[in-house]
């Protein structure tokens, strides 16, 4: 769509600069953080996992802003986090997230697992126990050979004018 089509109808139901509807794929097309354009929303590009209230959410966003003002809202003032962003909860755990500056609603947050928050991390890595936990295929397979692979993998190394690259090629 042209600007000009963008600012002569105002959409009837929520819908991205790009025209699709925010109830689309669903309900992860709009983006809750970013700025209206043409009584538009952004669409959204990447997801990323917000930690609020024992539970982690997926919520799919448009920008690196958009990502460190939910993450850091989320963490840091929770109350804020509800009052800007949450309508409502699901009964089977999923947030209802509005957009910052209209309060329709915009995206379906879905509860992808749990934490505790006051549990601290034994191990210096950053790592929960629950992570050590993971069976051999979530991990992505077989750790052992892939790090022997790695060991033994060398860089091959050309000899001037072996012809296998045009930096090393023949004159």
């Amino acid at each position: 769509m042209s600007d000009k089509e963008l600012k002569a109808k105002k959409p009837k139901y929520p819908e991205t600069i790009l025209g699709t509807h925010c109830m689309g794929e669903n309900w992860t097309v709009c983006c809750p953080n970013k700025h209206l354009q043409f009584d538009r929303y952004q669409p959204t590009k990447d997801v990323i996992q917000v930690k609020y209230n024992g539970g982690v959410y997926r919520v799919f966003v448009c920008t690196q802003k958009c990502v460190k003002d939910i993450t850091s809202m989320a963490r840091d003032n929770p109350e804020h986090f509800k009052s800007v962003f949450i309508k409502s909860v699901k009964p089977n755990g999923d947030l209802v997230l509005k957009h910052r500056d209209t309060g329709v609603v915009a995206q379906i947050a879905k509860k992808v697992d749990t934490y505790d928050k006051n549990e601290k991390s034994s191990s210096g890595g950053g790592y929960s126990s629950k992570r050590l936990k993971m069976t051999k295929k979530r991990r992505g397979g077989n750790i052992r050979k892939i790090k022997k692979m790695l060991m033994t993998h060398r860089k091959r190394t050309h000899r001037r004018g072996c012809g296998h690259t045009m930096k090393h090629r023949r004159l």
